[in-house]
Order: C-alpha cells, then structure tokens, then sequence
C-alpha cells in the first residue's frame, strides 16, 4: 500500500465527517516534490483551489459500504506508532497517509481512487488549541461547581 508525508487540512479521523452524503473520514493532503510526484505516479487527482493547502489529494474512506456494512476507522498513530485515541489533528500538522488504491469507471469517465488506512502523526498542531485567554488566579473553577449541592426541583410537600 502507498504512503504519502505532507501537511494535514481538514483531517476527519477520530469520528467521520457527517456535513455531506455520504459520511466519511477523511483528510486532505498538501503536497510538495517528490511526494506530489508519486501522487501523479500513481494516479491520483491533484487538486489546487488556490488556497493554503496548495497541491492537494483528498484521501478518504466511506463509514458505510454498498451492501450497507459498517468499515472500520482508519488507524491513528504518533511517530513511534503508538495509537492517539480522540486526537483532533490541526490543519499543517506533518502527516503520513497509509491509503489503498482502486480503479473506478462511472458514466464515460475512470480514474484512481483513494481508500484511507491509517494515519501517522509526525508534527502534531493541535486543532483548537484554547490559547485564547490566560488563566485568571482566583476566579470560577468548574471543579468548585462539584462540591456544590445542586437542588433537583420540587421534593414535595
């Protein structure tokens, strides 16, 4: 099976992106030189919409299968192949992208498509990263809230 290293954009790996028909996870990869190179080699669409990712190949797998079965998620791995369970992978993360090739005809046209196998993680960026405010010493703690006894409505009277 093919690798392909590059930058990670809009990565759906931990849970399958549900926005369109059909549900599937996914991840877009940027690339560059030799990586690029094989990706034409092999056949796979090359895509540029003129924005950060630059050259790209959209790598992805279907939740369900035509005769409605259920696929396994694709694998998720740091650099020394330990899994990463519920990591959200951010867009310019350094990625390897472990896919299956197949060949598809549909109304007049062929191509190369992509099934996504696994994921290696090489440069994490952090999707989300809650860098927005600092912490303020003294202030509300959720962790307080716990302690707190919490009245369940009406007990009757």
């Amino acid at each position: 099976m093919p690798v392909l290293s590059g930058k990670s954009h809009w990565a759906s790996i931990t849970s399958p992106n549900k926005t369109f028909e059909p549900h599937k996870w996914m991840i877009d990869l940027s690339l560059e030189g030799e990586e690029l190179e094989k990706a034409k080699k092999i056949g796979l669409s090359i895509k540029n919409k003129g924005d950060e990712r630059g050259d790209f190949v959209s790598i992805s797998r279907k939740v369900y299968r035509k005769d409605g079965g259920e696929n396994s998620s694709p694998g998720l791995v740091d650099s020394q192949k330990r899994p990463m369970e519920n990591t959200l992978i951010g867009n310019g993360s350094d990625v390897n992208v472990l896919f299956k090739t197949y060949e598809w005809e549909y109304a007049g046209k062929a191509g190369v498509g992509s099934d996504l196998q696994k994921v290696q993680v090489v440069n994490l960026i952090s999707y989300g990263d809650d860098d927005d405010f600092d912490v303020v010493s003294g202030g509300h703690s959720a962790v307080d809230t716990l302690d707190d006894d919490i009245p369940f409505g009406n007990t009757g009277s």
